[in-house]
This record gives C-alpha cells, structure tokens and sequence, in this order.
C-alpha cells in the first residue's frame, strides 16, 4: 500500500476516474486492478494484483499530475531555417517547413500553445501526454547538425563524427 499526501488539492473520485483541482484541473483513469481510499488528505494506493508494475506506474502519473496542476509543464521546441513558418488557427497547428504542402497538427485541448518567431512553448498538466505530443513534432522535421536547420528542443546534440578507413 502506498501513499499521497494532499496539500491544498481537491479531489473527487467517480466512476473510474480521479479528479484533481488547485489552480489547474486534471482527470485520469483509475485502472481495474487498483483501488484508491482518500482520508484527511491522503490518498491510498491499493493494487489487487500481484505485479507492481501498474501500483508503481500509476503513482508516478498521479504525482506528476499534482505537480502540473499546481504548476504547468513546459517544453520549449525550437525550429530553424530559411521560410519555416508556424501558425496556429483554433486548435490546429500549421507548420510550413519547405515541404510543398504544409503540415497540420491538430492540438489536443488538454495543451496550451505559445508560438513565438522561432520558439513554439508548449504547456499543459499532463507531463506524459505532453511529450508525446512533443515527439510528434519533432519526428516531422529532424534537426540537421550540418545545415542547422530542422525542430530541435533547448540544445540539440550534435554529432559530428569523422571515420577513417584503415
């Protein structure tokens, strides 16, 4: 059995789902396997399976989630090149990066966007999801290290490498 500690979070647990509320709101899945009590601001972690590999998963993701809902998780991407333009309209992200069609991303709404002239800053409460939604712009146009140009996070790793044929 495992434990959280609340500090001015509240919570509701209904239908399968856990609710958090501080100055953002977040909501989550409760799998079948665990069983969550919540008394004097503490939440009880109970897995009714054997394997702790769900108990422990979860528990990251709740406290990830209380931290976002206290303070938004940021990821700041970057793009670089000749003519690379990125806008947004309503809930979809256009990225014109030299391909003859622009590509378009629609934004999940569980996501806040900031696009500046070569930034784009990426907020939300979820940490995981965030990421994945990261990735997916990053895999549209992978950073060159040679041309400097592409989508790339805060300091892309560059790896120039030299071989000799002996």
């Amino acid at each position: 059995m495992k434990n959280i500690i609340l500090k001015k979070e509240n919570i509701l647990i209904k239908k399968g789902f856990l609710f958090l509320k501080n100055k953002y709101f977040g909501k989550i899945k409760i799998p079948s396997d665990i069983i969550l009590n919540v008394k004097n601001n503490i939440i009880y972690l109970l897995s009714l399976s054997c394997k702790k590999q769900n108990e422990v998963s979860f528990l990251k993701i709740i406290k990830n989630l209380l931290i976002g809902i206290s303070n938004l998780w940021q990821k700041t991407v970057f793009f670089s090149g000749i003519g690379y333009k990125i806008y947004i309209k309503k809930n979809e992200i256009y990225l014109n990066l030299g391909f003859s069609n622009s590509k378009i991303l629609i934004i999940p709404n569980y996501i806040i966007i900031e696009v500046s002239k070569e930034k784009i800053i990426l907020k939300s409460v979820f940490k995981d999801k965030m990421g994945i939604f990261v990735n997916k712009l990053l895999k549209i146009k992978k950073f060159n290290p040679y041309k400097k140009k592409g989508i790339y996070l805060e300091k892309p790793i560059l790896k120039k490498s030299s071989k000799k044929k002996q």
